[in-house]
């Protein structure tokens, strides 16, 4: 049987592929999990909380240009009424209801005006550049409501349902974990936790308060009042 010739390029193209595996295992392998629970005063979960984690014995990851989120305004909502992103990350406002808004922040973290015209141009994206609490409302839609919470690290998470928030791909290592949650007074909660790279690493939060739930959608059909309470 004639041997099987094999061109040294394509040699070459498994040996990179080979390594890129390696690569990609050694990565996942050394990648930690943190798995955290938040609930209220009254040991009932919490959704829409945020759970963050800042290294404290490893490098922090470099900031990525461009990061965009989208906070809309939808069925009279703010739509997430929670968004969490990186300090420097642009946010855009667009309006998908047939009314018109106006967003106001007065928050430390990002004072703002924005006028929303529904079916025209979108306003130009936002810059959150500072850390911390951004309480949004709608100066014609009384009951809106909505947050922005602002961090200084790539790794963090929001609350599902259950209350729970998972932060993957942490290099192992000591980190400062803190959880916040609308209407929260103070700083946030804060642990210190070991995040290990064979296993999940649990964290609990207790609130001292229960945090408010978001404000329902709203189908205003024609004929209701467009502005403040209908």
């Amino acid at each position: 049987m004639q041997a099987q010739t094999v061109h040294p390029s394509r040699n070459k193209f498994c040996l990179l592929l080979s390594a890129l595996g390696l690569l990609s295992y050694s990565l996942t392998a050394h990648a930690g999990l943190l798995v955290g629970h938040l609930t209220d005063k009254n040991a009932q979960s919490v959704a829409n909380a945020v759970l963050f984690a800042t290294p404290l014995d490893t490098p922090m990851p470099a900031k990525k240009a461009g990061d965009t989120s989208i906070v809309a305004q939808e069925n009279y909502a703010f739509s997430p009424y929670l968004t969490v992103v990186r300090n420097g990350s642009l946010i855009r406002f667009p309006n998908k209801d047939t009314h018109e808004h106006h967003l106001k922040s007065f928050s430390p973290a990002k004072t703002f005006e924005l006028r929303v015209n529904s079916k025209k141009e979108e306003p130009a994206p936002i810059l959150f550049d500072k850390a911390g609490e951004v309480a949004l409302v709608c100066h014609f839609h009384d009951w809106m409501r909505g947050f922005i919470y602002v961090v200084d690290t790539p790794y963090f998470a929001k609350t599902d349902a259950s209350g729970s928030a998972v932060i993957n791909n942490l290099p192992a290592g000591k980190y400062e974990v803190k959880a916040w949650a609308p209407n929260m007074l103070g700083e946030p909660m804060t642990q210190t936790v070991q995040v290990a790279s064979d296993g999940p690493s649990n964290i609990k939060f207790q609130f001292n308060f229960v945090p408010k739930a978001p404000p329902a959608p709203r189908n205003l059909s024609k004929g209701a009042a467009p502005f403040g309470y209908d």
